[in-house]
């Protein structure tokens, strides 16, 4: 099977990845019991895009991050969601 950009952009493999990145971290911001090590990656990408932000604009209120981090979250689901396409599948395919 060949790559197609539907499949990069809103494939199951895209939509895992950005699930993996997005709700555990929401989990643990409405309720900090429910913060597990599975929102360290999402964390850690929010703690640098805020570590950049305020130093860039220092009256940035902390919500306004919220947008830009699913957009990053987003581009590196399509990113590893493509690279799993192009690379995995017709691995997968051609094995069996």
């Amino acid at each position: 099977m060949n790559l197609t950009l539907r499949d990069a952009f809103v494939g199951p493999a895209t939509v895992v990845v950005f699930c993996l990145l997005v709700v555990p971290l929401l989990l643990g911001v409405a309720d900090t019991r429910l913060l597990t090590p599975l929102a360290a990656p999402g964390y850690l990408i929010l703690l640098a895009m805020t570590v950049v932000g305020s130093v860039l604009v220092p009256q940035y209120l902390f919500w306004l991050y919220w947008p830009p981090f699913l957009l990053v979250c987003y581009a590196l689901s399509v990113f590893v969601g493509g690279l799993y396409y192009a690379v995995v599948r017709p691995l997968a395919s051609k094995a069996s």
